[in-house]
């Protein structure tokens, strides 16, 4: 399916996107280095998880 793009006209409104994944990296990356639970949402639940460290493939 493709994905379906649609035109925003709030320009703050239009960078939230990004924002929330530069903030979702930021946050692996400090529970990577303080080896703590990464606390995500999922499937209805709140859950924490461990972070492993990502290796490059």
């Amino acid at each position: 399916m493709k994905a379906v793009k649609k035109a925003i006209h709030d320009k703050d409104l239009a960078k939230v996107g990004a924002a929330l994944r530069r903030a979702a990296k930021q946050a692996r990356k400090t529970a990577e280095r303080t080896h703590t639970p990464l606390v995500i949402y999922e499937e209805g639940r709140v859950i924490r998880k461990m972070v492993r460290k990502e290796t490059n493939r």
